[in-house]
């Protein structure tokens, strides 16, 4: 089950929290990708429910973009909201992922990738070999065969 990037994203950023690790918009599009990286490799199947594109700083799911851009390059201070209509009435909710598994792969993420700055992600994602080096940054849909490559 593919789950929705702010569910995710919103996950990180109690995890982060609860390990003193600062995550900005750019490092936490970088820890989304390695996240669905590596779970699709192990899976075969995507772990969220949006497509990443080549952007100019590397892998960007467009949608996560636009709701963090705010921040610039500043820390996420608060999870990410959205408006959902529930019994005929708009609510604003904040959604997590409850699975504990999820959960502990998204920590185990973390420890592997967390301490690395917003910078160092994305230069890493930039090598040579990697899905968004394939053609740079023209903006096109990473597949997530594509996304393999950087598991390897």
């Amino acid at each position: 089950m593919a789950y929705s990037t702010i569910a995710v994203a919103n996950t990180i950023l109690e995890i982060a929290e609860k390990k003193n690790i600062e995550i900005s918009p750019m490092k936490m599009q970088k820890l989304i990708y390695y996240a669905q990286a590596w779970y699709y490799s192990l899976n075969n199947e995507p772990l969220i429910d949006e497509h990443f594109s080549r952007w100019h700083y590397g892998p960007v799911i467009p949608s996560l973009y636009h709701k963090l851009k705010y921040y610039g390059a500043n820390n996420i201070t608060s999870k990410i909201g959205d408006l959902e209509f529930i019994n005929n009435d708009t609510v604003f909710v904040e959604p997590v992922i409850k699975d504990n598994l999820i959960g502990q792969y998204l920590d185990r993420i973390l420890e592997v990738y967390g301490s690395f700055s917003a910078e160092q992600l994305s230069n890493m994602t930039h090598q040579d070999g990697t899905a968004w080096a394939i053609s740079g940054p023209d903006g096109s849909v990473i597949t997530l065969d594509e996304m393999k490559l950087d598991t390897e």
